[in-house]
């Protein structure tokens, strides 16, 4: 039979969306299941691994069963996911805990310790990054000296994407782009650094075994085909974590080439030959799927995230009148923000609810909004979300150009990407054109899945996929409004260094 189709996964943050593609990454079918976060504790953020795998079981079940296709016809199959998650498992792969969320800060004390002395400087000699609270190294530190009885049981130590390949496969490994995540691995040599294995007290044989995004690690297991309707023995491709496909799935394959992901955390990545990241406030710098390139990207927490805050905490009834009308929550927000002039009134957003990471490496950052007066209403708190979350991603823009980088033109994903008016704000705040792809929400997954078919020898290396990714639009900076959000943005940047002494204080207060 055959063998015209691709599978792939995108498991993020707040649920699991699966696609069928075709072997040049057009979408056929996709499918998408939520699944909770979980808040046992202030500053502890959780996942129930077994409910991610049940989202992709389910979601893989409904793709095929509305593509109605037979499973044979499946080339192969490619699981993307979040990152910076941490996943204890014992010698059978059982989760010990609950998964912790790269959201989660229980561990500042550790990072605290990590990021004092000669340790920062060793770290990034050693694998070119600097872990923050959020990162996976102080949780790993956290586990061993809080949870002794865990840490003597784990085998394992994992990220979200390669539980489920274990599901999936039986096997155990990750991809060179996820275990650069972990902050303890050799970008050049492409191997774990044993030396900082050992000066941080980790053993290193607690890590996955490490592959290229493009091997085939396994197939589909008897019991995992029965599960999701799958042919047992088809092939799957370890694949990469989200920065890497949404990379890939933007377009954003070459040299140099950029791409702007406007999802719950927000970030600007770009593909380089060379290897080069701030000693000071690193980037990210990962490793790519093109394993003869990197990706150095500037992440700031909550993006899409500092709008779906907004609309949780503040916009209850509206989204009650939306939904009943047939309209998005982020629809309704978009015209709320869009009844109001650039500039907010003078009012300005600081997106940093959850810690920030770059530019400024910063677990203690905090949001808030200033310069609220008694004339603005919700219709300019919306607005200032949009556009302080504009201004940041200029903040990054500017900071990687400082590397040396050029930023004119970014491929935008995500489901912020989707919004005209949120397009339109960033491109005006950051001066740069944008390119939309024409499938936004669905480009961690093509990317997954284009990962897959190079996997599979369908194309010979990544920077084909390129030429695959159409545009749907392209948003050009306009001079309007030019004088007067360069005027806010630079308020912006001073609001950021006249409160984070305040930040760190609070964060002390009994």
């Amino acid at each position: 039979m055959e063998k015209t189709f691709i599978l792939a996964h995108d498991t993020g943050t707040g649920g699991d969306k699966a696609v069928l593609t075709d072997l040049h990454g057009r979408v056929l079918q996709s499918a998408y299941r939520e699944y909770s976060l979980y808040y046992p504790r202030a500053g502890w953020v959780e996942q129930n691994p077994e409910e991610l795998w049940q989202a992709v079981t389910a979601t893989t079940r409904e793709v095929i069963g509305r593509a109605g296709i037979d499973p044979r016809q499946i080339l192969g199959v490619g699981i993307s996911a979040q990152m910076f998650n941490l996943l204890p498992v014992d010698e059978d792969c059982r989760p010990l805990t609950p998964m912790l969320s790269w959201l989660d800060v229980r561990s500042v004390a550790q990072a605290d310790r990590v990021l004092s002395g000669e340790m920062p400087g060793f770290l990034f000699q050693q694998t070119g990054n600097i872990p923050t609270a959020k990162d996976i190294i102080p949780k790993i530190l956290w586990l061993k000296e809080e949870m002794p009885e865990v840490w003597q049981r784990t085998a394992r130590l994992l990220d979200c994407k390669e539980y489920i390949l274990y599901k999936l496969t039986g096997k155990i490994g990750i991809d060179w782009h996820g275990a650069s995540v972990f902050f303890l691995f050799n970008p050049y040599q492409k191997t774990w650094s044993e030396e900082a294995c050992r000066r941080l007290g980790i053993p290193v044989e607690m890590l996955p075994p490490t592959y290229p995004s493009t091997q085939v690690i396994g197939e589909v297991t008897e019991d995992a085909a029965a599960q999701m309707g799958l042919q047992p023995g088809t092939p799957v491709v370890i694949c990469a974590g989200d920065v890497a496909v949404a990379q890939s799935g933007a377009g954003a394959n070459a040299d140099g080439k950029a791409h702007l992901c406007v999802g719950t955390a927000t970030w600007v990545g770009l593909s380089s030959r060379v290897f080069k990241n701030d000693p000071q406030k690193p980037f990210w710098a990962l490793n790519h799927i093109d394993p003869q390139k990197w990706i150095i990207a500037g992440e700031m927490e909550t993006g899409g995230g500092a709008l779906m805050w907004f609309r949780d905490t503040f916009c209850h009834e509206e989204g009650l009148l939306a939904s009943r009308g047939g309209v998005s929550t982020y629809e309704l927000l978009g015209n709320m923000a869009g009844s109001v002039e650039p500039g907010a009134d003078r009012l300005i957003f600081a997106p940093w609810l959850s810690g920030e990471r770059a530019p400024v490496l910063d677990h203690y950052a905090r949001g808030g909004f200033i310069g609220l007066s008694m004339t603005h209403n919700k219709s300019h708190l919306a607005r200032a979300v949009m556009e302080g979350v504009a201004y940041h991603i200029r903040w990054i823009c500017e900071a990687l150009e400082d590397l040396g980088f050029s930023v004119v033109t970014m491929n935008a994903i995500g489901g912020g990407s989707s919004s005209q008016l949120w397009t339109r704000i960033i491109s005006d705040v950051t001066g740069r054109r944008l390119q939309i792809v024409e499938h936004p929400l669905e480009a961690g997954a093509m990317g997954a899945a284009l990962t897959v078919a190079v996997g599979m020898g369908v194309y010979h290396k990544m920077e084909e996929i390129d030429d695959l990714i159409r545009i749907e639009r392209i948003v050009e900076p306009e001079d309007k409004f030019q004088q007067r959000y360069n005027s806010m943005y630079q308020e912006y940047r001073s609001i950021y260094s006249a409160l984070a002494p305040v930040y760190r204080q609070l964060y002390e207060v009994p």
